[in-house]
């Protein structure tokens, strides 16, 4: 761009001077001609400007055609017109050309001493300026070609750069860059070759003629070689050393080793990232005025960052397309932008159905506002939400996670992550119903216990009854042969003595003080097992997926019920049971929770030898949560496993007699079922109180801030 506008104005001043310089002649046949000649000239000279170069003899008959006008005018034409024209030759061709330019100038000049009589000073004079209008004039072309190599460079680059960050593979991108690289150089072939392993591996080339070629296209005996077999000056740049050049030898070693032309120069430069390298970027060709080294290090960085780029994202795009988690991407008005292959199986949709749609059509407005973060809040936790879907089930659940994140173009989008947790949660319910039930079943032996102790006095009861049943029917039919004989008028006093003699074996004043007792204790021993009975059954139940309002003060009688065989050799149960609301929860957690914790408490006593204990159990209402505390008088909990008495498997019993899973599933309940908290204050050697809080929502809370008001 800048050596044409210089020419165009060196040709315009020529022109233009050289036809002014020419003004005043013409009186003479001679000077006739040479004005022919000059103007013959300066025409040659705007085609050679319109086609934008010349041959290289046209200095022979440009210069002829000056010195025929030099001679024919007896050297009349001003010395003006060869300055002109060498200045504006000499923005074109090679040094070369000039240097036959200069020539011609000089030796027309000198002609003019012999042919003319010019004075040598003169023309020496004449020589000296024309030469130094024609080094001005080289100078000036190099500087504007100079400039114009860098603005096609930067040109080239920026298109590189936007060509990188446009590029969908690395082939591509490594493509891009070796295509840029020769055509800022135009004189040397560029090639792309990365580490693997002990080898180098030539991943992409561009010759000098322009076309680039993907390494797999070539022999492949050309695109390995071993690094230890090349020369030092690559082996330390993939060692991290920097830039480097090479020459002769090394070079055209190098250029055999890649399947480039041999040359006697290489300028490489590595690709790092992180400060690993892990290829490099190298330019071969034979002689270069400037040093390609800062262009092609820039370059190289450049595909650096790209290729590092395109493999985070391919590896994203491999973790998205293969996550079992829905992911979608949506705008921030909510329009669906993209959809993984997870969500499209989750929500039973083609991901172009999906794509553009509304994403409150997948989650309700209710789900949405719980899940979506703030403007510019932190992230919230996963929410259980359900969500229609393709399945044969019409609802499913899953916990949906969002976040809000700033793209690259600076626009807002929304990441949805939805996990599917049906069959997770149908695991969890059979498996804390099987976990109830080994509770029971390790409670059986003592429950079995608790009923047969009221069994056996009913029992008892029963058959006292039957036997005093048995007299009352003898009595009775005593009674009614003494009525016959009185009826029938007939002596009595047989019938008489029979009924005193059956009364006096069936002993009735016994009876009558003793059956009312045995009904008594016979009602009571049916009652109990019937408590039992119903605590069992209350706490085997397996409950359901949906939460409802439970009595928590009921709960807890009924496990401490189920658990009073465990418990009643080692300790007495006192209970603090506050007026609590009904409480929106899962009824079977809780009384598995309780369950553990009061075992673990009777198991801690036990542990203590220190005769009976005191298992305590109260409930209160504090903070808009119900609280249930059990305390117990047992080991406590040394400082050094305070930590892992939650941890799953974590047990200090004995082999087989503890599982390590009692606290950590009452965790699990309490916080992950529930939202709610579970802690501990310990003691050693004097007991610990486990502390669980659970909140109280609805109805429930409004009633339990009207109970801690009312106190």
């Amino acid at each position: 761009m800048m050596v044409g506008q210089l020419r165009a104005l060196f040709m315009a001043i020529c022109v233009a001077g050289s036809l002014a310089a020419l003004w005043g002649l013409g009186g003479t046949p001679g000077e006739r001609a040479a004005i022919a000649a000059v103007v013959a000239t300066q025409a040659w000279l705007c085609i050679g400007f319109r086609r934008r170069g010349f041959p290289a003899w046209s200095w022979l008959i440009e210069g002829g055609a000056l010195f025929l006008a030099a001679w024919a005018s007896h050297y009349a034409v001003p010395a003006v017109v060869l300055y002109l024209w060498v200045g504006a030759r000499a923005l074109y061709g090679g040094l070369p050309g000039r240097a036959l330019g200069a020539g011609m100038v000089t030796a027309i000049l000198a002609a003019g001493v012999p042919i003319a009589g010019v004075g040598a000073l003169p023309t020496a004079r004449s020589v000296v300026i024309a030469l130094a209008v024609l080094a001005a004039a080289h100078a000036l072309a190099g500087a504007a070609r100079a400039g114009d190599i860098a603005a096609g460079r930067a040109r080239t680059a920026a298109a590189a750069g936007a060509r990188l960050a446009a590029a969908a593979t690395r082939a591509e991108a490594m493509q891009v860059a070796v295509q840029a690289a020769v055509d800022m150089t135009s004189d040397a072939d560029a090639m792309i070759a990365t580490v693997n392993g002990p080898s180098l591996r030539v991943a992409a080339r561009a010759r000098r003629r322009g076309a680039a070629e993907a390494a797999s296209q070539a022999n492949s005996d050309e695109l390995w070689s071993r690094i230890d077999a090349l020369p030092p000056g690559v082996r330390g740049v993939l060692a991290g050393d920097g830039p480097a050049q090479l020459r002769g030898a090394d070079a055209r070693a190098l250029a055999e080793a890649v399947g480039l032309r041999p040359a006697d120069r290489a300028v490489l430069a590595p690709l790092a990232m992180e400060g690993k390298v892990f290829g490099l970027l190298a330019l071969v060709f034979d002689r270069r005025a400037d040093d390609p080294s800062g262009l092609l290090t820039t370059l190289a960085d450049e595909v650096a960052l790209a290729l590092d780029n395109l493999l985070l994202r391919s590896r994203l795009s491999v973790v998205v397309e293969n996550s079992p988690d829905a992911v979608i991407l949506a705008s921030d008005a909510g329009i669906v932008r993209f959809v993984n292959p997870a969500a499209r199986q989750l929500l039973g949709r083609d991901g172009v159905l999906l794509t553009g749609g509304d994403l409150c059509t997948l989650l309700s407005l209710t789900d949405i506002a719980e899940v979506l973060p703030a403007p510019g809040g932190a992230s919230r936790q996963p929410v259980r939400c359900r969500i229609p879907t393709g399945k044969a089930a019409e609802w499913t659940d899953v916990d949906v996670m969002a976040e809000r994140v700033t793209e690259h173009d600076g626009s807002h989008s929304l990441v949805v992550y939805a996990r599917d947790v049906s069959e997770r949660e149908r695991l969890e319910l059979e498996l804390r119903h099987a976990q109830k039930l080994e509770s029971v079943g390790r409670l059986a032996a003592g429950i079995a216990h608790e009923i047969n102790t009221p069994v056996q006095f009913v029992g008892d009861n029963v058959r006292f009854l039957r036997d005093a049943f048995a007299d009352l029917q003898q009595l009775c039919a005593a009674y009614a042969v003494l009525a016959g004989a009185v009826g029938a008028g007939t002596d009595t006093a047989g019938p008489l003595r029979e009924v005193e003699t059956v009364a006096a074996g069936a002993d009735i004043d016994f009876l009558l003080e003793e059956v009312p007792a045995a009904v008594s204790q016979t009602l009571e021993g049916v009652a109990r097992v019937a408590k039992i009975v119903q605590a069992m059954k209350a706490f085997g139940h397996p409950g359901t997926e949906e939460k409802s309002e439970a009595d928590i003060n009921q709960a807890i009688v009924n496990t401490l019920v189920v658990a009073n065989n465990e418990v009643k050799y080692v300790a007495d149960v006192e209970l603090d049971l506050a007026d609590l609301p009904p409480v929106r929860c899962h009824l079977s957690d809780i009384n598995q929770v309780i369950l553990n914790l009061v075992v673990n408490a009777a198991h801690a006593i036990a542990a203590a030898d220190r005769g009976r204990g005191v298992i305590r159990v109260s409930t209160r209402v504090a903070d808009g949560q119900a609280v249930i505390e059990v305390a117990d008088t047992g080991t406590g909990i040394p400082a050094e496993i305070a930590d892992k008495v939650f941890d799953p498997f974590f047990t200090t019993k004995e082999v087989g007699t503890g599982t390590g899973q009692g606290l950590s599933l009452v965790r699990t309940l309490v916080v992950e079922r529930h939202g709610g908290h579970i802690g501990f204050t310990t003691e050693p050697g004097a007991g610990t109180v486990f502390t669980v809080r659970m909140p109280i929502v609805g109805a429930a809370a409004r009633t339990a801030e009207l109970v801690e008001a009312g106190r």
